[in-house]
Formats: structure tokens, C-alpha cells, sequence
């Protein structure tokens, strides 16, 4: 079988962990993989890296778009010539960008299977139409990750195939992780103190993340409590956190690292605090909440479906009431007063990314639906 898959995010926001894993676990179900994106990630001798979409994303609108589109152009043409059985796009939004980027490998003949990280997008920019034409006329296969995600889908889009749609979980990140490094030694390094507690929210800082709901929370912990805020804000201004930091007089007690994180600093955040809070008021699947439970970071996470599907509470995460500011306090106490069930969530954690989140099996269950169809 031959696979191609086309990132035209990649490196920009951590999709080449996900796409460089997904193709090493089709590449151990003996399937030649070829990634088109802006990366050249793990196993590069097995791996075909060919990197058109490299600074598609610089200049003015017109020529972003045009070297988008022409790098889709381009490894549409190339995917065809090395005869690949389908081609794998990412989806995070159904505006017109999105559907050229889907429409030109079809095109070119190619079958497509689009995955649906996102089946409704945060900005509210979708448009009804561009996603019927994405599922319905310029995609083979669907993919969504969950339970919750397929139902969105099944409700919200009117699906001509319903056998088209396949749930097919996000996998974890064990490949991409090497020797686990010494958390005091990570901790002198960025300039923690070596037994402070430590709360971390990563990733693009927007509303639906809940933020805010976070640092109500911190309001009600002991004052030893410390919250790292690592990620750049998207569509969103950071200013009313401030305001809101300094209303609750936590200026000592949060640290701000308002930017993009890359990868070796984010990896040192995840091994040098006690815990990821994931106060999102909505998702359909959170890539950050995987990646935390690989590296074997305590999760927190709200009780949305999607992350019910992943955390069993107090076995390997802790779940609060979505939107409850005191229930998230009360968990954060809870974990920090219990040294017990710190280690617990922890083994736990990376018990379950690698017993049920390997891209070995995902590989297989890519394979079983393109032989049911």
C-alpha cells in the first residue's frame, strides 16, 4: 500500500509529531508512506519527507495562498506520479482555502481521506455549503477521532454516506520522546524552584481554552500553588487575563511565557511541573492532553465527552465540572495534597497512551477501512 499525506500545518503547530507517527505506524504495517509538508521528522531513511509546503505561510494574503496552493499542486502531481492508494489531508475548518486544499488532489485523481480534527471550527468561520462539498464530492474516507466528534459530525452535516465516517483515535507521542530527563535539573534551567508546585496550561491561548477559568481557580489555592502559562494567543488579547491576574493579586504566582513555544522548551515545561490543567470549554480532540499523558504529566482536564473518552477520573487524569472554576480548585488540591495519586495518574497515564493510543494500531484501522470500501 502506498500512503501520502499531506500537512500543510506541520512544524508550525506540532502536526509533525502527528503526521510523522501516524506514517511510522503505517510504515510498520508495510506501507510506503510519503509525507508533503514543511518537516522532515522521525525515521527519515524509511520515511519519504519531501518538504513543498517549507514557508508557504510568509508574504502578504495573495502570495500565502498562491504557494499554498501551489504545494498542494505540486504534491498532488508528485503523489499521482508515484501512484500512492490515498492521500490523507488535515482538516480544521470548511472555508474556501480549506476546499481547494481538499478539491486539487481529487483533481488529480487521487483518493482522499480527509480526518476532521476540528468538525465545527472555533472562529465560526465555516461555511454549510464548502462542507458539504469537503464531505460529500471531494473526500473518500472521513476520519474523527471520537465518539463525541462523529456525533457532532453525524448532527451537524448531512453526511450522504454515513459509511464514509470513521472513528480512528488520535494517537499518543511515546516515539518522540527519548531518555526521560531529571526534574530537578529541568527546573534549575528555566529558573524554578526546585520543590515549588507547578500548574502548566500550554498550548494557543483563546477563549474556548478557558484560561480564565483557570486563573479564577488560582484565586482559591494556597498561595504556593504557581501557574506557568506557555503559548501565544490566537484571535485573542492576552490583556484581559492580565487584568484578570492582577484582580486576584496573582502577579507572584503566575508565569508568563506569552509566545510560541518551541519543541525542546515545551518538552522541559512537560517534564518540570506537576500537572496540566485542560480548562477548555470545548473540544473535539486536544493533541496537548495526549502529549502530556505520554511524557507521563498528571492531567486536569474538564468533563467535556471528548476528554471522558480518554481520562477515567482519578485513575489516569482528574476530571472537573466543566466551566466550575471552584470544582477545577477543589481538583487541584485534591492532586496536590495527595502524593499518592500524583504517581498513580502519572504511571497510569502512560499506561494508557501505550496500550490504547499506539499508531500501530491506528495504522491497522486505516488499512481495515480502505479494504471495506
Amino acid at each position: 500500500m502506498n500512503i501520502a499525506i499531506f500537512d500543510h500545518v506541520g512544524k508550525k503547530a506540532g502536526m509533525d509529531y502527528y503526521s510523522s507517527s501516524l506514517a511510522k505506524g503505517l510504515l510498520n504495517k508495510d506501507c510506503k508512506t510519503t509525507i508533503y509538508s514543511n518537516f522532515v521528522g522521525i525515521e527519515p531513511s524509511k520515511i519519504n519527507y519531501k518538504t513543498f509546503y517549507e514557508g508557504h505561510s510568509k508574504g502578504n494574503a495573495f502570495l500565502k495562498l498562491y504557494r499554498l496552493l501551489h504545494a498542494t499542486a505540486k504534491a498532488s502531481f508528485d503523489a499521482r506520479k508515484g501512484k500512492a492508494d490515498l492521500v490523507i489531508l488535515h482538516l480544521f475548518s470548511a472555508d474556501a482555502v480549506t476546499l481547494l486544499l481538499v478539491a486539487i488532489p481529487k483533481l488529480f485523481g487521487l483518493k482522499t481521506a480527509v480526518i476532521s480534527h476540528d468538525v465545527s471550527s472555533f472562529t465560526d468561520n465555516d461555511n454549510r455549503l464548502v462542507q458539504n462539498l469537503i464531505y460529500n464530492t471531494f473526500s473518500d474516507f472521513i476520519i474523527v477521532h471520537n465518539h463525541f466528534s462523529y456525533k457532532t459530525l453525524m448532527q451537524n452535516i448531512r453526511i450522504k454516506d454515513s459509511n464514509k465516517v470513521t472513528i480512528i483515535k488520535h494517537g499518543g507521542y511515546l516515539d518522540h520522546i527519548g531518555l526521560r530527563p531529571d526534574k530537578k535539573q529541568l527546573r534549575h534551567e528555566l529558573g524554578l524552584e526546585e520543590d515549588g508546585k507547578y500548574i502548566l496550561f500550554f498550548g494557543q491561548i483563546k477563549k474556548v481554552k478557558g484560561l480564565d477559568i483557570l486563573l479564577e481557580a488560582m484565586s482559591e489555592l494556597t498561595d504556593d500553588i504557581k501557574l506557568i502559562i506557555a503559548g501565544k494567543p490566537w484571535k485573542d488579547d492576552f490583556s484581559s487575563y492580565d487584568e484578570q491576574i492582577k484582580k486576584h493579586h496573582l502577579q507572584e504566582r503566575v508565569i508568563k511565557m506569552i509566545r510560541f513555544i518551541e519543541d525542546n522548551e515545551r518538552e522541559k515545561l512537560f517534564f518540570a511541573t506537576d500537572v496540566n490543567v485542560l480548562p477548555y470549554r470545548i473540544i473535539y480532540q486536544s493533541g496537548v492532553l495526549l502529549m502530556a499523558m505520554s511524557q507521563g504529566l498528571p492531567v486536569i482536564a474538564s468533563d467535556l465527552l471528548a476528554n471522558k473518552e480518554i481520562i477515567n477520573d482519578k485513575a489516569n487524569g482528574l476530571l472537573f465540572h466543566n466551566e466550575n472554576a471552584d470544582d477545577l480548585a477543589a481538583k487541584i488540591t485534591l492532586f496536590f495534597q495527595d502524593r499518592a495519586l500524583q504517581k498513580k495518574l502519572s504511571v497510569n497515564a502512560l499506561s494508557t497512551i501505550a496500550s490504547e493510543y499506539n499508531w500501530d494500531d491506528i495504522a491497522l484501522k486505516y488499512l481495515e477501512m480502505m479494504k471495506g470500501k
